[in-house]
């Protein structure tokens, strides 16, 4: 496959999202989950191959950083948050049950995505780049 230039990708990749967007629209209000989950993977997989297919740089090492610093600090936060909305939860179980299964299962996401993070982050530092 040839490569395509940088505006030419971001025209097409304009399209991918307006068609998507227009297939999820309507057959979600007809009630139909799988054909625009179907798009949606799709679409996943031409955005790859055009995003392959580029001949300009699209991405540089700056914006590896500052992508990483801040997806790093997202996930901070939001593990901290779901470990003390849950701890919140579970300490409000005598005056509110209904909540303690939300804050069990936000306290095991916690630790969960905490696990996850250790293994991928040894998995990466290990790895031969």
């Amino acid at each position: 496959m040839k490569k395509i230039k940088y505006r030419q990708y971001r025209i097409y990749k304009l399209l991918i999202v307006m068609l998507l967007a227009s297939i999820v629209g309507s057959f979600v209000t007809a009630g139909n989950f799988l054909i625009p989950l179907a798009a949606f993977l799709v679409a996943i997989v031409l955005m790859f191959f055009l995003k392959k297919n580029v001949d300009a740089t699209l991405t540089d090492e700056r914006i590896e950083i500052v992508a990483g610093n801040a997806s790093k600090a997202v996930f901070t936060i939001s593990v901290i948050l779901m470990a003390l909305a849950g701890m919140v939860l579970i300490a409000l179980r005598e005056a509110y049950p209904q909540y303690l299964i939300t804050g069990y299962v936000l306290s095991y996401l916690g630790c969960s995505l905490l696990f996850l993070y250790v293994i991928l982050f040894k998995y990466y530092y290990y790895k031969k780049i």
